[in-house]
């Protein structure tokens, strides 16, 4: 086994973005051929409904949210523009190919309880497939490098503690898609970290490590960095209950991948689309909005929809300028900072979950069995503390959560050094809510915002990214009727 045994990396920010060749040339091969979808959006024409402008409606933004806002807009009778800087769709999703297997290298799961991904699968009529590791056959819980096997009434035990901890959800949040509802009590919520949070709690040691790993996935970083009320919104948005809550945040999958998806809104809109397409400017003048891309040409629209994470979008010129709270949270970046990885290993290793704390990955659980070889999927808080690319080290990480494991082959992606990204799934910091919440998804005149992280309910989901777009598509349209 090499050190270094991934190839075909490819490099944005003067840095290896992590993955193998095939993973990554598949991933983008399943976007930019196949291209019906692309293709005939491209050939989207038609007469726009105000005078005097190139299209009614741009949208900026190639993932779920764009492709639903463009969607919406073609819908609703306007000629629509759809714009990704990337050359391919599909935004902090990525479909790819490992090992012969479909992986997810962002954005994945779904799950009835999310309406707004939830309708476009019945819509579409697209299939799902689950994850077996999100309903193990064996649990593990490692603390400071000690792994411990959990019993059946260890199990019940740390669902219990995790009850008991998230319990005051329904009071504090009892409208999951109007978060300040019942405000002094979610701005209190929002004040405090987890990690506080945690050490007020009355619970055992051992169910407070058990909190801790699974808050880490949650974040994608440490429990200190993200707010009480946010772990809460997950927890409610799944049910309110430990076990409905893992079902929707790691079971169900789209079967042929969530760039299916995205190919599926695209080409049921018909809205033009154009890749490697950076925006540089959008500028509102009068009853008309000037877009000009990184090329140097300038587009007039009646309406743009800005469909962008946000860690990103404050690098793009807007007049009138942004909201300061939403430059400022962009600055500083949502909890979103951790690593997502897929490794093959030799043999059968059983249907598991595995979490912990201090260790380089904090869960890792089964994503396919195959006989002579199972692959797994795993999330680590701190991209530092494990070089995904150097399969030694990944295996030796590998081995505090599955003891004897042999990697063969593992692959990632780094969100955090994609300038279109800047991140990956998007959770709030302590005092957000209270400091940004009111600039959050603020249109401003003819600019729109659609973004799966300023959302309410299934923020940092694809759930709340589609469910952005088709909004923002609405606000639109009530602007121009």
């Amino acid at each position: 086994m090499q050190d270094k045994a991934n190839q075909g990396t490819i490099d944005l920010n003067r840095r290896r973005f992590l993955g193998g060749a095939g993973a990554l040339a598949a991933g983008t091969a399943g976007v930019l051929a196949g291209g019906g979808a692309l293709a005939a959006a491209r050939e989207s024409t038609g007469a726009c409904k105000v005078p005097g402008c190139d299209y009614d409606v741009i949208v900026i933004g190639g993932g779920n949210a764009g492709a639903a806002a463009s969607r919406d807009c073609m819908e609703n009778g306007y000629r629509t523009l759809l714009l990704e800087a990337r050359n391919r769709l599909g935004g902090r999703t990525f479909t790819a190919d490992f090992e012969g297997t479909h992986v997810e290298l962002g954005g994945f799961w779904i799950h009835h309880t999310q309406p707004f991904v939830w309708a476009e699968k019945e819509r579409y009529n697209l299939e799902i497939v689950e994850t077996p590791g999100a309903v193990p056959d064996r649990m593990a819980l490692t603390i400071d490098g000690k792994r411990l096997e959990l019993s059946l009434a260890q199990i019940h035990e740390a669902i219990a503690g995790w009850q008991s901890f998230t319990d005051a959800g329904r009071e504090i949040m009892p409208r999951n898609w109007d978060i300040l509802y019942n405000r002094d009590a979610a701005l209190q919520a929002d004040s405090v970290s987890v990690r506080d949070k945690l050490a007020q709690a009355d619970l055992t040691p051992f169910q407070k490590q058990f909190i801790s790993a699974i808050v880490a996935t949650m974040a994608h970083n440490s429990p200190d960095a993200m707010s009480y009320i946010e772990m809460l919104r997950w927890h409610q948005c799944g049910g309110g209950y430990f076990p409905t809550f893992m079902d929707a945040v790691g079971r169900f999958s789209l079967k042929d991948g969530t760039i299916k998806l995205v190919e599926k809104m695209v080409q049921d809109g018909g809205a033009e689309v154009r890749l490697n397409t950076p925006v540089k400017s959008v500028h509102e003048r009068g009853d008309r909005v000037a877009v000009t891309t990184a090329q140097g040409e300038t587009l007039v629209a009646a309406a743009v929809i800005a469909c962008l994470p946000m860690n990103t979008i404050f690098n793009i010129d807007f007049d009138p300028p942004l909201p300061a709270g939403v430059v400022e949270a962009g600055r500083q970046r949502h909890t979103g900072v951790g690593f997502k990885l897929y490794m093959k290993v030799q043999g059968d290793v059983g249907n598991l979950l595995s979490v912990a704390t201090s260790a380089p990955l904090d869960f890792v659980m089964t994503y396919k069995q195959a006989g002579d070889h199972t692959i797994l999927v795993g999330f680590g808080q701190d991209p530092a503390a494990l070089d995904t690319a150097d399969n030694r080290a990944v295996e030796n990480a590998l081995r505090q959560l599955v003891p004897g494991a042999r990697l063969l082959a593992a692959t990632s992606y780094d969100w955090n050094n994609d300038p279109y990204a800047r991140g990956t799934y998007c959770s709030y910091r302590p005092g957000w809510l209270a400091k940004y919440y009111a600039d959050f998804q603020k249109d401003q005149g003819r600019i729109f915002f659609g973004s799966s992280d300023h959302g309410e309910g299934w923020r940092g989901f694809i759930d709340g990214a589609i469910g952005g777009g088709i909004k923002a598509a609405q606000r639109v349209k009530d602007k121009l009727a």
